[in-house]
């Protein structure tokens, strides 16, 4: 059978079927459903986001006061090992005073006809060291204390023979200063410097011994290891 369309030409168009319409509402829906979708995805993602956030805040509550402690715990390491610092310098520039003399008037001769009329100890810096031994002062000894004297004696000779028993000493060193004859008594004076040569070991350094019939080493007056010792 055959169909014929008897309308004239131009209403036969507006008879025909407009296929455009069934593929914009197609397009329209398509359209909608990616975009519920990107929605759905989203929300989605921002979801899980939040709970990977909720659960590092939880993580942060939870090790704030480790992070707390680790932070007190490492204050008090920095102020322990500032002390500790200052504990090692303090025991490694400790000095000895009362040994010091004790060595050094242990090395007195006896009837030497010298008089000591004051001695002052005190520290020396390697800076000060290095600067006398470029002076030919306490060469290759490493002096730490100097003792410094004044004295009175009968002759020269009583003074060189003083002066010696430090000089071949290898635990001193000597810087001999001056020497004047006093007028009509015949005696001497004299200034000189008598170097403590740092022990070998980090340990508190031994006292000298004295030698058999060496009478026993006079007290000296008080000595502070913060500044210089003086007896007169």
């Amino acid at each position: 059978m055959v169909e014929v369309n008897l309308l004239p030409q131009q209403y036969r168009k507006q008879s025909e079927p407009t296929l455009w319409q069934p593929a914009a509402v197609g397009v329209v829906v398509l359209t909608a459903l990616i975009l519920i979708g990107m929605e759905v995805a989203t929300g989605t993602k921002v979801g899980n986001l939040n709970k990977e956030l909720d659960s590092v805040n939880g993580e942060i509550a939870a090790l704030t006061p480790a992070a707390q402690e680790y932070g007190r715990l490492t204050q008090e390491k920095n102020q322990l090992t500032q002390v500790t610092a200052i504990a090692v310098q303090l025991r490694d520039a400790k000095t000895y005073w009362a040994n010091d003399i004790a060595s050094f008037t242990a090395q007195l001769p006896s009837s030497s006809g010298v008089a000591l009329q004051s001695m002052t100890i005190r520290p020396l810096e390697a800076g000060a060291l290095a600067s006398q031994q470029q002076n030919g002062v306490y060469t290759g000894k490493n002096v730490t204390r100097e003792i410094e004297l004044s004295g009175s004696a009968s002759s020269q000779q009583s003074v060189v023979n003083f002066l010696r028993t430090f000089e071949n000493n290898p635990n001193f060193g000597l810087n001999f200063r001056s020497m004047q004859a006093e007028g009509e008594t015949g005696r001497y004076t004299f200034n000189a410097t008598v170097g403590i040569v740092k022990a070998a070991s980090a340990a508190e350094p031994a006292t000298t011994p004295a030698a058999p019939g060496t009478p026993p080493a006079a007290p000296g007056a008080p000595v502070s290891s913060q500044g210089g010792g003086s007896v007169n």
